[in-house]
């Protein structure tokens, strides 16, 4: 696919990065799929529960009819038509600096490529499958001629708020596997490391933006298939989530949600930071 002019985009389209060469490391996005009909009220709700506004929306439509938009850690895909099987079964969409790279680096690892590169408005993108059976869409952004950072625009949300990780549970014995693999898949260190042990023994890890929890307990395998989780100061008051269960809440799109209290030292990188190019060429 050739590059669009930016003239010649579709309207709302905007990133606040266009070129993912110059992020420090990938983006790891939760995935939230939507009627195109409820895009508008989703970014808002994910910009009260965040506490920041969206970075990033593209309407693809020569792409199945897509738009895309990116609050945070979670990436709403839209569409007026219903999703394919495929798409159900991707747990993630991964930014990353170079697509090349990122297979490369993933070959390492063993994880199996399902679609092979292509050419697609935003850049290009590949989906593979990871060892662990978890399947992930890898996407290159590149900028269209024209195309310039587009900062995000101001909401009145922006506060510190909850913020969105990934979540993966794992038994106890395959925590430290686990950990490695993603660590290696990603490109990314271990950003933090706990062992809690009440009301049941777990170990937890952020890669990125990604939590591993590791735990055998029945109360937390009871959980074992819910991807989000929620780190927030103040569990008791989540805009827009309603209580589902012990320690978990279901947000407006229907995704349920594992709660963490910050105090207790969960920390991770909330996003790929842009590199500064300050003193480089910039041809």
């Amino acid at each position: 696919m050739s590059a669009v002019p930016m003239a010649a985009l579709p309207d709302r389209w905007f990133r606040a990065t266009p070129d993912s060469a110059l992020l420090a490391r990938p983006r790891l996005l939760a995935r939230s799929l939507i009627d195109v009909a409820d895009l508008d009220d989703r970014i808002r709700s994910y910009e009260r529960l965040t506490g920041t506004p969206a970075d990033l929306r593209m309407p693809i439509p020569d792409f199945g009819g897509l738009e895309l938009a990116a609050v945070g850690n979670m990436l709403l895909i839209a569409s007026a038509r219903p999703f394919t099987a495929i798409q159900r079964r991707t747990a993630y969409s991964v930014i990353v600096p170079s697509l090349d790279g990122a297979l490369s680096r993933l070959s390492q690892v063993g994880a199996t490529v399902l679609e092979p590169p292509e050419a697609i408005l935003p850049g290009s993108r590949a989906r593979v499958r990871f060892p662990d059976g978890a399947i992930a869409e890898l996407v290159e952004h590149r900028p269209n001629p024209g195309e310039q950072p587009c900062p995000p625009k101001p909401r009145g949300t922006e506060r510190p708020g909850v913020r969105l990780l990934l979540r993966k549970a794992v038994s106890r014995s395959m925590f430290d596997s686990l950990l490695r693999l993603y660590e290696t898949a990603l490109g990314i260190a271990c950003d933090t490391r706990l062992r809690l042990d009440a009301p049941a023994a777990v170990e937890l890890a952020t890669v990125g933006n990604l939590l591993l929890v590791g735990t055998d307990g029945p109360e937390f395998t009871r959980a074992a298939h819910i991807r989000l989780a929620l780190v927030t100061p103040a569990p008791q008051d989540i805009p827009g989530a309603h209580p589902c269960g012990h320690r978990l809440v279901q947000l407006d799109d229907g995704s349920v949600a594992e709660v963490w209290d910050s105090a207790i030292g969960l920390t991770s990188l909330s996003a790929a930071p842009a590199r500064s190019t300050a003193g480089t060429d910039a041809s």
